[in-house]
């Protein structure tokens, strides 16, 4: 058996689904930087597997929250399905060691990068889709998708709920500050610390300067012990 057959082999097992053809799953895992033409990288498996993705736990929400309405529902279904929840399923199957990426990528340890990692599982959802079905993909997504339950629904909004506690006990809002802008402009990220009459209550990460705010806030949450951080 050769070294890739093992790796692949590997992953199939972490991933909970034997493909009938294997090609779908190297196709997945190869980064436009290496394979240029669309035929030969990851990025039209990566567009099926989002729509996949988006209605398999737009369903599952469905079912699982039958009284919650659809703004709830559509906050839920942002928080399970974006970047950093998805590279962080993507590392536990170790997709930043199979992805394959070009030379200048490599050096920049872009396998390591969020974008990249959701990038790829998408692909990966996508490959399975393509292999066995839309059932068959349906359960690998929701095998890995992190729990979820009435209890976090605080950290959904959790400037909002910040903001709540602070306007109950001082009548005034927390403040957000921009203290940092890293990588290149088209993977930047921002870095933002949140203070109340100048303590120190949190800071967070996120390609946004809205998701570092909320990343931010759910520190800052955790450390008041309003509401664990998830």
């Amino acid at each position: 058996m050769s070294n890739q057959h093992r790796e692949l082999d590997a992953l199939q097992k972490a991933l909970g689904y034997r493909f009938r053809d294997t090609q779908h799953l190297k196709l997945a895992l190869i980064h436009r930087s290496l394979g240029h033409q669309p035929q030969n990288n990851n990025e039209r498996l990566e567009f099926l597997g989002d729509a996949v993705l988006q209605l398999t736990v737009s369903a599952h929400l469905y079912h699982k929250f039958p009284k919650l309405p659809e703004g709830e529902l559509a906050k839920i279904r942002s928080h399970l399905v974006r970047e950093s929840t998805l590279a962080e399923v993507a590392r536990t199957l170790d997709l930043n060691h199979f992805l394959q990426v070009g030379k200048g990528e490599k050096r920049s340890q872009a396998q390591e990068r969020d974008s990249l990692l959701c990038d790829v599982l998408e692909a990966v959802y996508g490959a399975v889709f393509l292999d066995g079905g839309f059932a068959e993909a349906q359960r690998v997504i929701l095998y890995h998708l992190p729990d979820w339950d009435a209890e976090q629904m605080p950290i959904l909004d959790a400037k909002s709920t910040l903001q709540e506690h602070f306007q109950q006990i001082a009548k005034k809002p927390p403040i957000y500050n921009l203290v940092e802008e890293l990588g290149p402009d088209h993977d930047k990220s921002f870095v933002v610390e949140v203070r109340f009459e100048q303590e120190f209550l949190g800071k967070g990460t996120g390609h946004t300067k809205k998701e570092a705010e909320q990343e931010a806030a759910r520190s800052a949450l955790s450390k008041l012990g309003i509401q664990e951080e998830k």
